[in-house]
């Protein structure tokens, strides 16, 4: 039997590695995984250096003595137990007083700092103007606005009450000669300086200037009436209003200037007192002790011619010029319109008087033209236009009728006449005033004037009375 000698193979250096597909793929996600962690850390290597220089200077701190809680959270972090009776805390305690006491004065020091500002000014008028009689001054008191701190100091240009109104207040007089003044304050602190302006001009009104009270007659007695009168002038040229009053009797239209005082019944010491005003608030007042006396009756009747009031009477052209205190005049103009006469008598001074007989007289007339020749008699009329100059109105007043004539010579003593007269007399009035006038067509209408014209002195009224 034939034995086959096999010999066994020398083992081949070179191993044969085979790797499974699992273990491939955890190979490379593990490459993957430590490839992300070296990009993390080149992209956060600063935070990383950081972190690891703070821990490194917490440990050096505490090695050499830093504070607890640096040593504490380095205890935390390397695991070491703080020793007992360690002091660092109260020394850090102890260690900053006067690092304290110096951030508080620094922040003292700050908010005084912030506090501060600059001033601001404004100038503002609180009284005035008003003006000052005895000095002819008119003046305005002005008050500064002021704001800024520190607090500032106020200076003004002019102060004519010299400080007594307080530091941040100023007075300034205007006169006559110098009604503007541009008043200039300053008010300055340690932030800055400001300044303000206020122009002042003279805007006074003064009072009404009141001289006197004046009557219409020197003596005077109970239930009678006269004209009272105030001389006042306004400085300014305001136009003046009045208001009158009397401790006893009474005033017809307390408003007018003059005005008519009936006296009382009882004779003695009165007070007539006159307010005038100016439109603008300001007032004058005066007043005028007078003394009314009792009417002494004189025995048996008494002829007297009664006064004309001057400047009352005239004529009147309808519809064309007013002739105030000319001659007595009745007919038409040489423009062709009608023209009436008017005449008043003062009976002021006849109160309480009887009348026993009246007479009107029209004498020596200048006659034009024929005014009968086309006009129907003239007409004797009492009219009641006032105390006051005639107007264009008093031709159509109604008037009561007394009598008609048809000559230029009249003299008219007819009982209505005294009637008349009498009626005005009881009544309180001061005058007894008359028109003359044609009734009829009132022109011819040919250019050129025909009529009757009487001087006021030639015009006269008679009366007997009894007082």
């Amino acid at each position: 039997m034939k034995y086959e000698m096999r010999h066994a193979k020398k083992p081949d250096n070179k191993s044969k590695v085979k790797f499974s597909k699992k273990k491939i793929i955890a190979i490379t996600l593990g490459s993957i995984a430590g490839i992300a962690v070296i990009v993390l850390c080149v992209l956060y290597f600063q935070v990383i250096f950081s972190f690891i220089s703070s821990k490194i200077d917490a440990l050096s701190s505490w090695f050499s003595g830093g504070s607890p809680v640096e040593n504490s959270e380095i205890s935390d972090e390397v695991g070491e137990t703080p020793v007992e009776g360690d002091n660092t805390k109260d020394n850090i305690e102890e260690e900053s007083p006067e690092e304290s006491e110096e951030e508080e004065e620094d922040q003292t020091e700050d908010e005084e700092e912030t506090g501060k500002s600059a001033p601001v000014i404004e100038l503002e008028v609180y009284e005035g103007p008003l003006y000052s009689s005895p000095d002819d001054i008119c003046y305005y008191r002005v008050k500064a606005i002021v704001t800024g701190e520190p607090s500032p100091q106020i200076v003004f240009s002019k102060d004519d009450s010299l400080g007594s109104l307080g530091p941040d207040k100023a007075q300034v007089n205007l006169s006559r000669d110098n009604k503007t003044y541009v008043l200039t304050a300053t008010a300055d602190n340690s932030e800055g300086e400001a300044s303000d302006t206020l122009t002042l001009t003279w805007n006074c009104n003064r009072s009404p200037d009141i001289k006197s009270i004046s009557l219409s007659s020197d003596t005077l007695y109970v239930g009678q009436q006269y004209e009272v009168s105030v001389d006042a002038s306004d400085l300014d040229g305001d136009t003046l209003s009045y208001t009158w009053s009397v401790t006893g009797g009474s005033i017809v239209d307390n408003t007018s200037n003059p005005v008519k005082w009936n006296t009382p019944a009882v004779p003695g010491d009165y007070g007539i007192s006159v307010v005038v005003n100016d439109g603008n608030g300001n007032n004058s007042e005066t007043s005028a002790a007078v003394y009314v006396g009792e009417i002494i009756v004189e025995q048996g009747p008494k002829d007297m011619n009664v006064p004309k009031k001057e400047g009352e009477g005239g004529y009147v052209e309808f519809g064309g010029a007013t002739h105030i205190g000319a001659n007595i005049y009745a007919g038409d103009s040489a423009g062709n319109k009608p023209c009436g006469g008017f005449v008043s008598f003062d009976i002021s001074n006849l109160g309480g008087s009887t009348v026993e007989s009246a007479s009107l007289t029209f004498s020596s007339a200048q006659v034009s033209g024929d005014p009968l020749s086309f006009f129907y008699p003239l007409k004797i009329n009492v009219l009641d236009w006032g105390a006051e100059s005639i107007t264009q109105g008093d031709f159509e007043l109604v008037g009561i009728f007394i009598a008609s004539y048809d000559s230029s010579n009249i003299t008219c003593s007819v009982s209505k006449l005294k009637e008349e007269l009498q009626n005005a007399i009881n009544e309180g009035k001061s005058r007894f005033q008359i028109r003359i006038r044609f009734s009829g067509p009132f022109t011819d209408d040919d250019g050129r004037a025909d009529g009757w014209e009487y001087s006021q002195s030639n015009v006269n009224l008679k009366a007997t009375v009894i007082q």
